[in-house]
């Protein structure tokens, strides 16, 4: 049997609590997680408050994210949200993949560099939350896929990532 993931709305008219299971690939993905029916208890559609689980990246989730323009995991910061010590494995097998879209590797290489940028220390403070092996280990990675930033789309990268890591990769800034 399947995992399920919860999702829930509380209606703004009437303060009606809905809940509902979703399968995993209805959970993971922004467009098809939507819920846009009315409120049974009022009829209205204006929500108040939500909130949803949604599953862990595998590599079903990657091909298939991979494989369709239309599906985002979400449609802000999606490289933020992609860039968790767990995935690194998998950001580097889907960056690497010629079966995924142009765009969807892009955004994998943007994840990487916010997996370095996220894990660089700043200055001498020490933050628990900052592994430098993390950086250390996904900078070699990007080293060795350097073709990667002429392949692949950069703006995906965003300005304050590339400053931070273009420079521990041998990129010059200006060419930003």
């Amino acid at each position: 049997m399947s995992e399920k993931y919860w999702q829930y709305r509380t209606c703004k008219n009437c303060g009606f609590e809905e809940q509902r299971e979703n399968e995993k690939l209805v959970a993971a993905f922004e467009s098809t997680r939507k819920w846009e029916s009315m409120c049974p208890n009022c009829g209205v559609k204006n929500v108040e408050r939500a909130g949803w689980a949604i599953p862990d990246l595998d590599s079903e989730l990657l091909r298939v994210w991979g494989k369709d323009e239309s599906l985002q995991f979400d449609q802000q910061d999606e490289d933020i949200l992609l860039a968790e010590e767990d995935n690194i494995e998998l950001l580097l097998n889907g960056v690497d993949s010629k079966e995924l879209l142009h765009s969807k590797r892009s955004t994998l290489l943007a994840a990487l560099c916010v997996l370095v940028y996220d894990h660089t220390p700043e200055g001498d403070e020490e933050d628990p939350d900052v592994k430098p092996e993390i950086s250390a280990k996904v900078t070699a990675e990007l080293k060795d896929r350097m073709h990667l930033f002429n392949e692949l789309d950069t703006v995906y990268i965003s300005e304050y990532i590339k400053e931070v890591v273009y420079p521990r990769l041998g990129i010059p800034l200006a060419n930003m």
